[in-house]
């Protein structure tokens, strides 16, 4: 072979080689393109603040260098309902997020089949179970029989939650007039009678900002002991309705109605009664906090307490929490499942409570700190304000949370109910319930 063919051979074989090296290199750009369009981590919230959730994202990147370059797409709402029928409509049609979240009072939850489940091997139950409040246990670890044998697993770990509260103002209040229901009852006729154009305590408002069904299942659950809405008779329903009518006057004659008619047409709410001191407490959870602060109630006059109980017995206290999932049609299991883990540590739970302040740890090992933090900076309120260890946290089983939280507000718009009609409710909205969850029987009609 003479020397111009031997240059000629190199030169296509360097060309060959170029060309392979471009090839390969344009196919690595359009794979990482198409990695990095797949990779938006998309997490829907309720009731929470989007920022604050991007900034706990944000810190988890700089910690996890190969998601560094990760994007993340928040929705947050401020309905349940909203919530609950958006979601739905994603999953039908095949662009639901890649982690949700799910609320403790519902237990068989629509969505239930929507979600990964974590393995045993990765989260050990009973290491959970000494990690974490127990409430946390008995709400979240499930289990399966397969060839006889049982398997307890996780649905997937919680970072916080929350009770109710009474804000009250000191000037006409004392913390110690809220030790007990019989204490609360005693300041009530005592407010009443010295005050009577004052309504003491507000827990009903058609134009409230904030939704009142769980104010009214705490005092279910404190009358009747229940924890989920099968077990509630009429009877207990009886005794739960006579003893909230001692906070409010159904007379139409009495200055409560007249003030519900001038707040319906200057559509106030209970928080702008608060703010003038024409009421004297309110009832809702930590979160009121900064709504309360809008609408500037004095700083030195605010207060607030734990949700009072009876003197005698250990009752029981609604929490209210939502527990992120991942979606099993997610392609970023990875991610989400790692950041999630993350969330379940001691710094990183710390970070995500930093952000959202007015929560409650719940994990056992960040009470003795968090519970000492400033709820909000301007005022002298404190988590410990809010804590019992007397209390017996507790969920309560709606069964179908859109359709009960409507329900059980229309009671008071309706004192006359009478038991077949409260039957009929329960039985079916239980029904309904477990037709969503089983997908047996459903030709049956769960109207009576």
């Amino acid at each position: 072979m003479n020397k111009n063919k031997i240059i000629f051979a190199i030169l296509w074989i360097l060309l060959l080689v170029l060309f392979i090296f471009l090839l390969l290199n344009f196919n690595k750009k359009a794979a990482n393109t198409n990695i990095s369009r797949s990779w938006e981590l998309v997490v829907w919230l309720l009731w929470d603040e989007s920022e604050w959730f991007k900034k706990v994202f944000d810190e988890f990147k700089k910690s996890s260098k190969e998601y560094e370059w990760k994007t993340i797409k928040i929705e947050s709402f401020a309905s349940y309902d909203d919530y609950f029928y958006t979601l739905n409509s994603a999953i039908i049609s095949w662009k639901s997020p890649d982690i949700f979240v799910l609320n403790n009072n519902e237990k068989k939850s629509t969505f239930t089949e929507q979600v990964v489940w974590i393995n045993p091997n990765i989260v050990n139950p009973n290491d959970f179970r000494k990690k974490f409040k127990w409430v946390f246990a008995d709400d979240l670890i499930m289990s399966s029989w397969e060839w006889e044998q049982k398997t307890e697993f996780l649905v997937w770990i919680p970072v916080w939650y929350e009770a109710l509260w009474i804000y009250f103002n000191r000037k006409y209040v004392k913390e110690s007039e809220l030790s007990s229901i019989s204490s609360l009852n005693n300041l009530v006729a005592k407010i009443k009678e010295s005050k009577p154009e004052i309504t003491p305590i507000w827990i009903w408002n058609w134009f409230s900002v904030f939704w009142v069904s769980d104010i009214l299942t705490q005092f279910l659950m404190l009358e009747s002991d229940v924890s989920w809405l099968k077990d509630v008779t009429w009877d207990k329903m009886k005794q739960w309705l006579a003893s909230y009518m001692l906070y409010w006057d159904i007379s139409w004659d009495n200055a409560y109605n007249e003030r519900i008619e001038e707040m319906n047409k200057s559509w106030e709410n209970s928080l702008d009664l608060f703010s003038k001191w024409d009421t004297f407490m309110l009832v809702w959870y930590p979160r009121l906090l900064e709504q309360i602060n809008k609408k500037w109630f004095s700083k030195n006059f605010l207060l607030a307490s734990v949700f009072p109980q009876y003197v005698n017995g250990k009752w029981k206290a609604l929490i209210n929490y939502n527990y992120f999932v991942i979606n099993k049609e997610s392609k970023n299991q990875d991610v989400a499942s790692k950041f999630l883990w993350y969330l379940a540590s001691d710094k990183w739970a710390k970070q995500y409570l930093d952000n959202y302040k007015y929560y409650l740890p719940a994990l056992l090992s960040l009470e003795s700190d968090k519970l000492e933090e400033k709820v909000n900076s301007a005022y002298n309120i404190v988590l410990w304000n809010f804590y019992s260890s007397d209390y017996d946290l507790s969920s309560f089983d709606k069964w179908i949370k859109t359709i009960y939280d409507e329900w059980i507000i229309s009671i008071l718009d309706n004192v006359s109910w009478y038991q077949k009609d409260f039957d009929n409710f329960r039985d079916s909205i239980v029904c309904k319930a477990e037709k969503l969850a089983t997908l047996d029987w459903l030709s049956k009609s769960c109207v009576k």
